[in-house]
């Protein structure tokens, strides 16, 4: 009998294995709703930056680390932030993203640490026009680095575009 899992969770157990004592991690209400408000805010700005074409700020939020990954469909599809951007460059100056997300859960799991697990619905729009939509559900692990938090891991699975 398979049991459904979510990568978030899989990410929760790994960070529990791999983390120092649990006195040396545990966080306040306090501390876990500022990592929440703040991981909060960095979707918007992810959004937001789709929504206008800012494709250099959007790529200014992926960690330049040797463990990033980001994987679509169950494949990686990049291993580095750079080739995100070079994946941006080639977007229609004219193109832009727009993203909703729905029952939107983020976890913070230690200091520096946070998952996100959402759906979501996205229309590539071209000259005001919609192009392709599809929704799905996104997973995303952010970790905080000098500058602000920052996607370290994301898969998104997503089902038929409807357009």
């Amino acid at each position: 009998m398979k049991h459904p899992t979510s990568f978030a969770a899989l990410v929760a157990v790994g960070a529990l294995v791999t983390c120092p004592a649990p006195s040396a991690t545990r966080m306040t209400a306090q501390h876990a709703a500022a990592i929440r408000d703040s991981v909060q805010t960095t979707l918007d700005a992810m959004r937001r930056y789709s929504a206008a074409g800012q494709w250099d700020s959007l790529s200014g939020l992926y960690a330049n680390d040797p463990d990033f990954r980001w994987m679509e469909q169950g494949v990686v599809q990049y291993r580095s932030p750079t080739q995100i951007r070079e994946a941006l460059a080639r977007v229609s100056r004219t193109t832009r993203i727009e993203t909703s997300y729905f029952d939107t859960r983020i976890l913070a799991l230690a200091p520096g640490v946070a998952a996100v697990t959402t759906t979501f619905h996205t229309e590539f729009v071209n000259e005001g026009r919609p192009a392709v939509e599809f929704g799905g559900v996104l997973d995303v692990v952010f970790v905080h680095r000098e500058g602000g938090w920052r996607i370290l891991l994301g898969h998104s699975s997503s089902r038929t575009p409807t357009r």
